[in-house]
């Protein structure tokens, strides 16, 4: 499987909640949040699977068939973006975790120490803090 992105990420975050930490079999998930518009490339088969999310909205997905790691997932309560699994990308050495989120539920050793965190699910203001360093990281 192959992806490449045409455009930087809206954001980059790290997620403690219970399904990232399943999902990883670590402390935390990196999100790297992208417009669909700015997916360049994407092929090779996924299997996909979907739950629904805290906020009601069903959360679908995609791993790999081969090895079963998770390499992007859409939330329908988000139309138009995307979030690529950090470990995903061939080379991560640009990357830059902007916030984390539900840290309420990390480990004691697991919040990264972000400048913008949330003890539960994001809101406007944690997203909006998220924009605008994003504005700052990849200009735009």
């Amino acid at each position: 499987m192959r992806f490449e992105l045409g455009a930087p990420p809206i954001w980059i975050s790290a997620c403690h909640c219970a399904t990232c930490r399943k999902r990883t079999g670590s402390d935390y998930g990196i999100s790297v949040v992208v417009d669909e518009s700015g997916i360049k490339e994407f092929s090779g088969a996924t299997n996909t699977h979907t739950r629904t999310g805290d906020s009601c909205n069903p959360v679908h997905y995609e791993f790999c068939p081969e090895c079963g790691a998770t390499v992007r997932w859409r939330i329908e309560l988000v139309p138009g973006r995307q979030a690529f699994a950090a470990g995903a990308f061939d080379d991560m050495s640009w990357m830059e975790i902007f916030g984390e989120m539900y840290t309420g539920f990390a480990a004691p050793w697991g919040p990264v120490g972000c400048e913008h965190t949330r003890a539960g699910a994001p809101d406007d203001a944690w997203r909006g803090a998220m924009l605008e360093r994003a504005e700052i990281k990849f200009g735009g």
